[in-house]
C-alpha cells in the first residue's frame, strides 16, 4: 500500500483520485439495477426474464461502445473521451428512476452502455500513463479494484438505499453522482497531449481490430466475463426468490463477489507486472470459475455464498490480466485505448448473450440446470482458450 502512494505522489494525485471516485460511482450505476430488480419487479409485474433483458441491453451497450469508444480516444484523447461518456451514461441511469414503464428502462440502460463504453478504456489509458513505466499493470488492477469497490456498493448499499427510499431515488441519486463525477474530471484531469498532425487511419484502425492476439485475448476473456455477469446481475434476485433471503443480506452476499475481485485485481495486476503472461492465468481463473458457479446450483445460502466468493476472485483476476495484456499491444500510442476496448467489446458480448439464455433456462426448466449449464460452457471455454496462445510482445 506504501507503494501506491509513492506512485500517487511521483505523479497528478489529483488526477488519480478523481479518476477513481468517478470509477466507483460508475461501478455503482452499472450493478445497483441487480440489488434493487426485485423492487422494480414488484411495481410492474416482471420476473427473471425482465431482469435478463436489462442485463442484456446494458451488456449490448457496452460492447457496441467499445470500438468508437477507443477510435474517439485516438481522435479527441482519452480524457475528453472518458468525461463525455461518464455525463451520457450518468443520464440515462438517472432518467431510469423517472420512467413510467418497465420496457422504457431496456433502452435507457443500452444508452448507459453506450456511454460506459466510452470511459473504460480511456480510463485504462489514463491510469496506466500516471502510473508509470514498468508499473501499468498495477495501476490497471487499481482502477480494476475500485470498480469493484463501487460494484459492491451498488449491489449492498443501493439495496438498502432502494429498500428504505425506494428504486426512483435510488436510480436518481446514482445517475445525479455520475454527473457530478463527470464535471469533477472535467477540472481536474490534465489535458492530453495530442499530436497536432494526427489523423483517425482505416488502415490503422484495421491493423488493431484484425490483431490477433487481440481477437484471442477476446476470446479468452469470453467465459469469465460470461460466467461473472450471472453473478453480479442474478444472484441477488436468485436468492431473494429461491432462498427467501432478505434484500439486504442478498445484496451483502453479492457485493461479496465485487470484494474479492478488488482483492485479487492489484495482486494480479502486480504479478503480470513482472511474468507478462496471460494464457496461464486466464485458464485457471476460468477453470475455477466455472466449478463456482456449478456451486450456485445447489440452492443453499452457503453454496451461493461460496460461489460468488470463486467467482468474484477469479473475475478480478481475468479481467485485470487480459486488458493489461491487451493495453501492451499498443502501450502508448494513439491507439492504445482502441486496443483495450476492442477486446473489451469482445469479451461483453457474452455479458449480452448469457443473462438471456439463462433466463431462458430458467424459465423453461429451473436454476439449478440453469447454473450446471453455465459453469460447464465457463470450463469448457477456458480449456480451449488454453490452446490459443497469445503472441508475446516485447516493449
Amino acid at each position: 500500500m506504501r507503494g501506491f502512494f509513492d506512485l500517487a505522489r511521483s505523479v497528478n494525485s489529483n488526477a488519480i483520485v478523481s479518476l477513481m471516485v468517478a470509477r466507483i460511482i460508475y461501478a455503482v450505476n452499472w450493478y445497483n439495477i441487480g440489488s434493487i430488480f426485485s423492487l422494480i419487479a414488484l411495481d410492474f409485474t416482471e420476473n427473471v426474464a425482465g431482469l435478463g433483458i436489462l442485463t442484456g441491453s446494458f451488456y449490448l451497450g457496452l460492447g457496441l461502445g467499445q470500438v468508437p469508444g477507443g477510435i474517439l480516444a485516438a481522435k479527441i484523447g482519452p480524457r475528453k473521451t472518458a468525461i463525455y461518456g461518464t455525463i451520457i451514461a450518468s443520464s440515462a441511469c438517472l432518467l431510469s428512476g423517472l420512467v413510467s414503464g418497465f420496457y422504457q428502462i431496456a433502452p435507457l440502460r443500452l444508452v448507459a452502455g453506450l456511454g460506459m463504453a466510452f470511459v473504460f478504456a480511456p480510463g485504462v489509458a489514463l491510469i496506466a500513463k500516471y502510473f508509470g513505466h514498468r508499473a501499468e499493470g498495477l495501476g490497471v488492477g487499481v482502477y480494476n479494484a475500485v470498480f469493484y469497490l463501487g460494484g459492491a456498493l451498488g449491489l449492498f448499499g443501493w439495496a438498502v438505499f432502494g429498500s428504505l427510499f425506494g428504486w426512483r431515488l435510488s436510480l436518481v441519486s446514482s445517475g445525479a453522482l455520475g454527473i457530478a463525477s463527470g464535471l469533477v474530471m472535467l477540472f481536474i484531469l490534465p489535458v492530453d497531449d495530442l499530436r497536432q498532425e494526427f489523423s483517425v487511419k482505416r488502415s490503422a484502425l484495421m491493423k488493431v481490430l484484425t490483431d490477433r492476439s487481440l481477437i484471442l485475448l477476446g476470446l479468452k476473456l469470453f467465459g469469465i466475463t460470461g460466467g461473472a455477469s450471472l453473478v453480479t446481475a442474478i444472484m441477488v434476485y436468485y436468492m431473494e426468490g429461491t432462498m427467501q433471503v432478505s434484500s439486504a443480506l442478498a445484496g451483502l452476499i453479492g457485493g461479496l463477489a465485487l470484494l474479492l475481485a478488488l482483492v485479487a485485481s492489484p495482486i494480479a495486476g502486480r504479478n503480470y507486472d513482472r511474468q507478462r503472461d496471460a494464457s496461464r492465468p486466464l485458464f485457471l481463473s476460468g477453470v475455477a470459475m466455472g466449478i463456482g458457479l456449478v456451486f450456485a446450483s445447489i440452492t443453499t445460502i452457503y453454496w451461493a455464498t461460496l460461489s460468488t466468493l470463486i467467482v468474484g476472485f477469479c473475475s478480478g483476476i481475468g479481467t485485470t490480466v487480459g486488458f493489461s495484456a491487451a493495453r501492451e499491444v499498443n502501450a502508448g500510442g494513439e491507439y492504445e485505448a482502441l486496443a483495450v476496448g476492442w477486446v473489451n467489446s469482445l469479451q461483453l458480448y457474452s455479458g449480452f448473450v448469457w443473462p438471456i439464455l439463462f433466463s431462458f433456462i430458467v424459465i423453461s426448466s429451473s436454476y439449478m440446470v440453469a447454473w450446471l449449464v453455465a459453469g460447464f460452457c465457463t470450463i469448457i471455454l477456458a480449456s480451449c482458450a488454453l490452446m490459443w496462445r497469445v503472441p508475446h510482445r516485447h516493449r
